[in-house]
């Protein structure tokens, strides 16, 4: 007997976020190739209403001015270089710096001040964007990914169910590139299995040494990342998945869903998304809760909408620029202490 799956719904309206409305849209499909074990997916742009629109080019000419004005963030002055990597990692207070491995990514590390035994571990991929700066600790802080955890983090604004219970990756794409999306997943992945390694071989000031918990490894996906997520999740090496503003619109490979089932996701998107259109997170939960496989999905997932303030009022819709609704729903989710409690509760 199948288990049925369970899904919250729940609704935040704007409040004092205002959003837009736009015309942009764009379609994405996707093909599998089965290959034994493996999964791989091809993607490809179509036309739709007669014209090719480039979401990069959106993303990249938008994400800079929708988050100039973050109602979470301070106008703390960040270096302009990234912090060394230490081998000593000090205990008086949550540490974020930068980590490099020539085979894979830079990105931002952060390591929590509490005293454990071993720590969940929350992988933050970032979308697309212009990425004009060197340094990943400036690219989260100062450039186009500041609408994420890593940020909150380095400015001391981050709930404390994140700060004190998770040590957190956020690789890094690089200057002049894109997205995360363009590059090969194994890459992802081995940056990952870096990380773990290096941050296991380091120790306190104390002498104690820290340890990742590697079946508690979670993914915070926005917009391109959120796409790279769900494909990420299918290697089945994640045990829940926190996703802003998804943005494939096609159909996932039935394989694909298969090997979703029973990971707990929860889905953020604003219904006035002008980048992703909100369908594309309802096609996702539909495709997940109508699996008609083995091993139905048995995980208590959540599906958050978010509401623009008042959808007749041209004036709130112009009012923070175009994207605005499509970065919103990391902004409400990266400041969310519930999404980290969930997170915890995880098995």
């Amino acid at each position: 007997m199948q288990l049925k799956p369970t899904l919250a719904f729940t609704t935040i309206p704007q409040s004092t976020l205002h959003g837009v409305q736009t015309t942009v849209q764009t379609t994405v499909i996707a093909r599998l190739k089965s290959n034994d074990d493996e999964l791989q997916y091809d993607y490809v742009m179509i036309e739709e209403d007669s014209t090719i629109i480039d979401r990069r080019q959106v993303l990249q000419s938008t994400t800079k001015a929708c988050i100039s004005s973050l109602p979470f963030l301070t106008t703390t002055s960040y270096p302009s270089n990234a912090q060394e990597e230490q081998s000593s990692i000090p205990r008086s207070r949550g540490k974020i710096f930068e980590i490099t491995d020539k085979n894979s990514f830079s990105g931002v590390a952060y390591i929590p001040n509490t005293i454990k035994k071993s720590y969940p571990l929350l992988v933050v991929l970032h979308g697309a964007g212009n990425n004009k700066q060197q340094s990943a600790i400036d690219a989260f802080t100062t450039g186009d990914h500041k609408m994420l955890p890593p940020s909150l983090l380095y400015a001391n604004q981050a709930p404390s169910s994140l700060s004190d219970n998770f040590i957190v990756i956020a690789p890094y794409v690089g200057k002049d590139k894109r997205s995360l999306y363009d590059e090969p997943r194994s890459k992802v992945l081995d940056f990952i299995r870096y990380f773990n390694t290096y941050i296991e071989s380091q120790t306190i000031q104390d002498g104690t040494s820290i340890s990742i918990n590697r079946q508690r490894i979670s993914l915070f996906g926005f917009s391109e990342g959120s796409t790279l997520a769900v494909e990420l999740a299918t290697t089945r090496q994640f045990n829940g998945l926190v996703l802003c503003s998804y943005g494939f619109t096609g159909i996932l490979p039935q394989k694909a869903i298969e090997r979703l089932q029973g990971i707990p996701v929860w889905i953020f998107h604003s219904t006035k998304d002008d980048v992703y259109d909100i369908k594309c997170s309802n096609q996702l939960v539909e495709s997940l809760l109508t699996f008609e496989g083995q091993g139905a999905l048995d995980a208590f997932s959540k599906f958050t909408k978010l509401l623009p303030n008042d959808k007749n009022d041209d004036s709130i819709n112009t009012a923070k620029g175009e994207g605005y609704e499509h970065v919103r729903s990391a902004l409400i989710a990266s400041k969310s202490s519930e999404v980290y409690s969930w997170l915890l509760s995880l098995p």
